[in-house]
């Protein structure tokens, strides 16, 4: 498949040459180091943590974060290159969340203190810190205040207690960012966030949970036992920001999510169009029935505004601060029409969408999850109700 840079990168006036440079860095890095690994890590359950270093060594990771933290010095538009060229890999729907330290490491950047920034920045940009934030638990998901993962002060430390799920790239995790109840001064009930090594004792890691779709992402769940943190690692220096703290990365996560959904949707329709043009069925191929092509039509048009609202949000985004719901609406937009994108594409395949052996197949049942994580569609609605 001939790589379509025209319309990820070159031509959208949003991108400047340096960027169009670290996108074909970013796409030669997942065709040369991931594409042709992929299948076994999806035996083994979960990709190596070289792989991270590598990209590291590649200068991939924390593009956004300065220089003098270890990152690259670009802009967050960097940041959502990255996402972009993985949701356009064949194998992006095998990595699920694949090389994440961006989030943490903005996290760290916009709350964290001088000692936080110096200590934990470099280590992610070199692929040596591999990190997640802990919010999910099992009765609390999409209702963030329901966690009951709980820290209490203990002279000079911190003791954790609980437990969370669904963290991405689990086994080979080096650090969680652990979102805890806490009580304040006056016996108020707050939030706090932690940096935790995961090497911490008390803190145990579920075998990969078993998903829909055979992945290399490793999401386990994460248990803490009287988990004992000093001080010092309690994210920023006041107590009772934590929800705050990922709130204030949540926008940026969400639009990622978006640019990252239709990027896929542009190599659905790639590969689609390849398939239908050579496959053929009662004398003529399967391009040249008009349903098909009305069916292209169609989807290739919802993309393409699709990608004017995902360039006007990144654009509004270099200029200042997107806020949430702006954010929502394209997650909902774009992870919507994700959807409806792989359901046509796979039904163009026939019978061969539904085997493994096409790329179409994984793409289709990895584009689910997107409607659910970083804020489920219902939630993006809810924020945009409260909006008008």
């Amino acid at each position: 498949m001939k790589a379509n840079l025209a319309t990820l990168g070159y031509g959208r006036d949003v991108f400047r040459p340096d960027h169009e440079g670290f996108r074909e860095t970013t796409r030669r890095f997942f065709q040369r180091n991931i594409e042709p690994n992929v299948r076994q890590w999806e035996v083994d359950g979960f990709f190596p943590a070289e792989l991270f270093r590598e990209a590291g060594r590649a200068g991939l990771l924390c593009a956004s974060i300065p220089a003098e933290y270890g990152g690259a010095g670009g802009d967050l538009l960097h940041h959502m290159i990255l996402h972009e060229e993985h949701g356009y890999s064949t194998a992006g729907a095998a990595l699920e969340a694949g090389l994440t330290t961006d989030l943490t490491a903005n996290i760290i950047y916009d709350s964290g203190t001088e000692e936080q920034k110096r200590t934990w920045l470099p280590f992610f940009a070199s692929g040596e810190g591999i990190a997640e934030v802990g919010l999910t638990e099992p009765g609390a998901g999409s209702d963030a205040r329901g966690i009951k993962t709980i820290a209490k002060r203990d002279g000079n430390d911190y003791v954790i207690n609980g437990q969370k799920m669904w963290m991405s790239n689990g086994p080979i995790l080096t650090v969680l960012f652990v979102i805890s109840k806490i009580m304040l001064a006056g016996g108020r009930e707050g939030t706090a966030m932690f940096i935790v090594p995961m090497d911490t004792k008390g803190v145990t890691r579920s075998k990969p949970t078993e998903l829909m779709m055979k992945s290399c992402g490793g999401a386990c769940e994460v248990f803490f036992d009287d988990v004992r943190v000093p001080a010092r690692y309690l994210l920023g220096e006041e107590e009772g920001l934590g929800l705050k703290q990922a709130l204030n990365s949540i926008a940026l996560g969400r639009v990622a999510a978006a640019a990252r959904s239709i990027a896929a949707c542009e190599l659905a329709l790639e590969i689609t169009v390849d398939f239908v043009k050579n496959r053929s069925a009662f004398g003529q191929t399967i391009f040249d029935f008009q349903n098909t092509q009305f069916k292209l039509a169609s989807t290739a048009t919802e993309i393409t505004a699709a990608r004017a609202f995902v360039d006007s949000v990144l654009r509004k985004m270099t200029e200042g601060e997107v806020g949430s719901v702006e954010s929502a609406k394209l997650k909902l937009f774009c992870t919507e029409l994700e959807g409806r994108v792989m359901d046509e594409c796979l039904q163009l395949h026939g019978a061969a969408g539904y085997s493994n052996e096409y790329a179409i197949s994984k793409m289709y049942a990895f584009a689910r999850i997107h409607r659910i994580y970083i804020g489920t569609s219902e939630i993006m609605r809810t924020v945009i109700g409260r909006s008008l």
